[in-house]
């Protein structure tokens, strides 16, 4: 029998109560006003560091405001309306006249100090409060309120503040006897976060924090099995703006496809932040820019979702409401559509570090794909671990990936030899800290080059054919570092280094040799193949925008590895992702062209797409309000969608031809 999670579409409403926003709530007209808005799940604050119900625990304060409708009778109104209830708990800090009862729960900086902030202290991850005392809550939470699942708030080991200060790792006396006891090192103090020792020290503390994350799950496990807990059962993360940071523009598309994983086995709920950032948190980001991110969720995950703070009833700006509502209500007309649904994409991008971190080199692979309309999807290297994960895909790609293990970099090259390709950048063919990828021919690493300012590539004439995109641009910028490698004797490497020489002045500038150093080594591999870029051109693209090595990557992704070009006529400026399910094909197209700078328009409609779908056979309708032409080819499906607005959604019942 499938659990809720599986079978209930969803459309979330997180709603960040204030604490005086208990003292009148009336719980019929919440769970109303979640009903209306199309909601069919609500994450729901209830205990931590304040609880929203009368706990009866010491150690964990009781709201001064709880005298509207109580928790259970609002949770109780919601499964009356149909939705489920999350219980957002937030076990990262502790009250201050908490911690003076229990200094011995803080995390510590280096210097034996707290981070209090507001009142609120922050708590150390192997504390007995969160590794003892949190299960009493828990146990208390769920024993007396019918939740639907469990989502914990601010969980991780890193130090910060909402100031955006960062403090690093704890180092209270907790985690040094911890250390010690587990490695027979001290802690780090002080150095270079970069540093092997600090390094070494956070990989414990993801280790603690990967335990502690088993346990909880086991435990809420225990008591009620159909507690969905995020993390396990469904993947929750958020896309939303900040003060002093970049605002990327595939953001929420990223995050649902990590959180959706290759298999599409959970839901992905990427929470939309409606606030500008925290020091702001009731003023709404730019309603053109919610839309595009629900509509990216849509199109990445099939799961669209909103974090507010407040409730929907109180809350007084309603700029975002309309955009997200006509998302909602576009997916609640079309759930039985969206259930079930798998990715379609022969693509996978693998991140080197966490699924919510993305680095400069995996954001440009992810702009390169996008702009030339590739599906794909993506996973976190930690989460890597079978061969199910890359059986239906053609090319996998490793973005300067420095930390494979012997399991997956076996998983990789069996997948090479198999019939796959393989595309790796950077620092992925080194051994140091890396398992051996044996797919991309790499005989040798000669040396590493830094701090390179005007060292390119040259594509030699007798090469230029196999770069099509790179007719007019035969030299190409490397950025600041090459791995110079000495290829297998059956592998071909292609381009030749051009090194350092004078940039000024410009009667200087000029070069005269080159070196037979390569900028790509494709080597054949069983029944595939493996290409080894030894330099970052994605990351150079993310960084400086220019087409120069973006053209080289189209050629990398067409002409080497033989990809379809779906629309080769299409704007960069639309995303394009494919999924299916049993006898249907389902084709999403994004208009990103709202983007502008750093501000977000309503999109410029898009006139006259036109499609080339090699292999499909079958009749397509739209689900958004264009209109098709079709065309069946010996090849595939021809399709000419008349315009893109915002969003569109192609439907192809497919047949065998």
């Amino acid at each position: 029998m499938a659990h809720w999670w599986e079978t209930t579409p969803w459309r979330m409403v997180q709603t960040n109560l204030p604490e005086p926003d208990m003292a009148d709530i009336d719980a019929a007209a919440f769970a109303k006003s979640l009903k209306d808005f199309g909601a069919t799940v609500v994450n729901l604050n209830a205990a931590g560091i304040i609880a929203s119900y009368e706990t009866q625990l010491d150690f964990q304060p009781r709201s001064a405001y709880l005298t509207g409708d109580n928790l259970r009778r609002i949770i109780e109104e919601c499964h009356q309306q149909g939705l489920r209830v999350i219980a957002r708990t937030d076990f990262s800090r502790i009250r201050q006249d908490v911690y003076e009862q229990h200094p011995e729960w803080a995390a510590r900086l280096a210097d034996g100090s707290v981070v209090n902030y507001n009142g609120y202290i922050s708590v150390c991850p192997n504390s007995d409060y969160q590794n003892t005392r949190v299960f009493e809550i828990l146990r208390e939470l769920f024993d007396t309120h019918p939740f639907d699942g469990l989502f914990c708030n601010m969980s991780g080991y890193l130090l910060t503040d909402y100031s955006g200060r960062f403090y690093g790792l704890c180092q209270c006396e907790t985690c040094r006897k911890k250390y010690q006891s587990e490695t027979g090192k001290d802690v780090p103090e002080t150095g270079d976060s970069h540093s092997p020792a600090l390094r070494e020290y956070a990989a414990f503390h993801a280790r603690c924090n990967a335990q502690k994350k088993e346990k909880l799950a086991d435990f809420v496990k225990a008591l009620n099995p159909e507690l969905a807990v995020n993390g396990v059962d469904f993947v929750r993360s958020e896309v939303g703006t900040e003060y002093g940071r970049s605002n990327w523009i595939y953001k929420a598309s990223s995050n649902s496809r990590l959180a959706a994983g290759t298999l599409r086995t959970r839901p992905s709920d990427d929470a939309s932040v409606d606030f500008i950032g925290f020091r702001h948190r009731f003023i709404s980001v730019s309603p053109a820019l919610m839309a595009l991110r629900q509509w990216q969720n849509l199109a990445n995950s099939g799961c669209v979702s909103l974090y507010i703070m407040g409730r929907l009833d109180n809350h007084r700006d309603t700029s975002c409401f309309k955009p997200t509502q006509r998302v909602f209500q576009f997916h609640k007309e079309h759930e039985a559509l969206f259930a079930g649904l798998q990715s379609a994409a022969q693509v996978l991008l693998v991140h080197a570090g966490d699924w919510h971190r993305t680095d400069a080199e995996a954001q440009g692979w992810i702009r390169i794909l996008t702009e030339n309309h590739v599906p794909f999807d993506e996973l976190p290297l930690s989460d890597l671990r079978e061969n199910n994960q890359l059986s239906e895909k053609r090319l996998v790609i490793l973005p300067d990936i420095s930390n494979l293990s012997q399991r997956q970099a076996s998983l990789i090259d069996a997948f090479a030899y198999s019939g796959g390709t393989v595309v790796a950048t950077g620092s992925s063919a080194l051994v140091t800290g890396n398992a051996a990828l044996h797919c991309l021919g790499v005989a040798k690493v000669q040396e590493i080059r830094t701090g390179l300012r005007a060292s390119m590539l040259e594509i030699p004439q007798e090469e230029q054919d196999a770069f099509p995109n790179c007719m007019q641009t035969p030299y190409l910028d490397i950025g600041e570092e090459l791995v110079c490698v000495t290829p297998e004797k059956n592998s071909k490497g292609y381009l030749r280094l051009i090194p350092e020489h004078p940039f000024g002045p410009p009667e200087c500038c000029c070069f005269e040799k080159n070196e037979p150093v390569h900028g790509l080594v494709v080597s054949s591999y069983g029944k595939g193949r493996g290409l080894y870029l030894p330099w970052k051109g994605a990351a150079l693209y993310q960084r400086e925008g220019y087409t120069n090595p973006a053209c080289f990557l189209q050629d990398i992704l067409f002409s080497f590895c033989g990809l379809p070009k779906l629309a080769p006529k299409l704007t960069p400026m639309t995303e394009l992702t494919m999924c299916r399910k049993k006898g249907l094909l389902l084709i999403q197209l994004v208009n990103t062209t709202g983007c502008f700078a750093n501000s977000w328009f309503e999109p410029v409609p898009v006139y006259k797409i036109h499609l080339l779908l090699p292999g499909i056979y079958g009749t397509a309708k739209t689900l958004n309000g264009g209109h098709l032409t079709t065309q069946q080819t010996n090849d595939g499906l021809e399709i000419t969608l008349d315009i893109l607005k915002e969003y569109e959604a192609i439907a192809i019942e497919e047949s065998i031809q």
